[in-house]
């Protein structure tokens, strides 16, 4: 008879979700985001515990074809024609017409999807949505996903062969990493975003899903900081988001914390800012810029210098580049504010150590807090504090001059 994987564990595991259990009603789910990632890990584990050893094995080798899987389906439009009305249905028939597919090809993929939750087999060879399925009718979230599987997953899939070719040396070469080998191309990533409006428009709507940015602004309080002194009238800037892509960080800041006095100045490069105003950026509430965080930062004085998931596309010595470059245009009472997970340096989440392999895959890396506060210390500015998101480890490091 095959062996589960943990057997002891599972008992243990069970006791753990009875016990958070607790924190969870209907009506209100669970009573703090901190139950709710432990209910979330203990599950997951249990799973794990729960299957045999060489099941284990099957099952995460085939998250690869999961994700193809859902790729296909983004590819097709599914999400789409499946009606979006609670309750209706359609068959894999009248999909593969609408689509344009081979009806087999439509069934095997849709049979796919249901056995991993995506949409509710109805009947026979007949479906509905489910909350995951629906989940692929934002476009944010199709953009997230496109972007993470065909960028940053090229990236991440050619990592064992780019690896070997390094001699398994930490890539730290913006220009020469596991994405041109996996991407077939010589451009470093975003001049290859920049080559395809497709991919950049992907990209964009990725960087303004729900997943991307929920948790960024939540553990800092940016009218209390940011208000106090030094403000000298509504004139003054008192946020620059760099890097800043759409605007979307400046626009749930705007809107979470209506008494922020002075201007939002909204830095990235002339395509995006493009993209932004395009995409209805207003420039009377936020002013857009084009800058290059390669060069001295325009704004002279900023109360603060907002990095928002910026840093862990790079390796260390751009990141001392960037934020020298900062340094340098800020007042005697600016700040800045590094938006960003913190590795743990023990029991850190499957969720944030892929993160870091995807980062590895164009150059970039996730960090711990040590490694946070050595960066800062290098572009010559000192860690004040660290602002904790509640179940997350999603922070705001602040760093001041030195």
């Amino acid at each position: 008879m095959a062996t589960l994987t943990d057997a002891k564990g599972v008992v243990a595991l069970l006791a753990q979700l009875n016990r958070l259990a607790e924190a969870f009603t209907v009506q209100d789910g669970f009573s703090d985001e901190t139950k709710r990632a432990q209910f979330v890990a203990a599950a997951e584990k249990l799973s794990s515990a729960a299957r045999y050893v060489d099941e284990n094995v099957f099952h995460t080798v085939t998250r690869l074809t999961l994700t193809s899987v859902i790729r296909c389906a983004c590819s097709l439009n599914i999400f789409a024609v499946v009606p979006a009305a609670e309750g209706a249905a359609i068959s894999a028939g009248a999909i593969a017409s609408a689509v344009d597919a081979d009806p087999v090809v439509t069934v095997r993929l849709m049979r796919a999807l249901v056995a991993c939750n995506f949409f509710v087999e109805v009947g026979e060879e007949t479906y509905s949505h489910n909350a995951l399925s629906r989940a692929f009718l934002v476009p944010e979230t199709l953009g997230m996903f496109k972007e993470i599987y065909d960028m940053v997953g090229a990236g991440a899939y050619a990592l064992p062969a780019f690896l070997a070719k390094t001699q398994w040396r930490n890539p730290e070469d913006y220009d020469h990493s596991a994405f041109h080998l996996g991407a077939h191309t010589n451009l470093g990533f975003w001049e290859y975003l920049e080559a395809d409006p497709a991919k950049l428009q992907a990209f964009n709507a990725g960087q303004r899903s729900q997943a991307t940015v929920k948790d960024f602004d939540s553990s800092y309080p940016y009218d209390t900081e940011l208000n106090g002194k030094p403000v000298t009238g509504a004139e003054e800037v008192v946020l620059v988001d760099v890097g800043g892509g759409r605007g979307h960080a400046l626009e749930r800041i705007r809107r979470r914390f209506p008494g922020l006095q002075g201007r939002l100045v909204l830095q990235d490069q002339q395509s995006v800012i493009d993209d932004a105003l395009a995409g209805g950026l207003n420039p009377a509430e936020i002013e857009p810029q084009v800058a290059s965080f390669f060069k001295p930062n325009p704004v002279r004085g900023a109360r603060a210098y907002l990095f928002r998931r910026v840093l862990h596309d790079w390796s260390d010595p751009v990141c001392k580049a960037i934020l020298s470059n900062t340094v340098v245009s800020m007042g005697p009472e600016s700040r800045v504010l590094i938006a960003e997970y913190e590795v743990p340096v023990l029991g850190a989440s499957a969720k944030l150590a892929l993160q870091d392999i995807n980062m590895m895959g164009i150059g970039g890396t996730e960090r711990t807090g040590k490694q946070w506060n050595d960066l800062l210390e290098s572009a010559g500015l000192k860690l004040v504090k660290t602002w904790r998101t509640a179940g997350s480890d999603f922070v705001i490091i602040e760093g001041r001059k030195k």
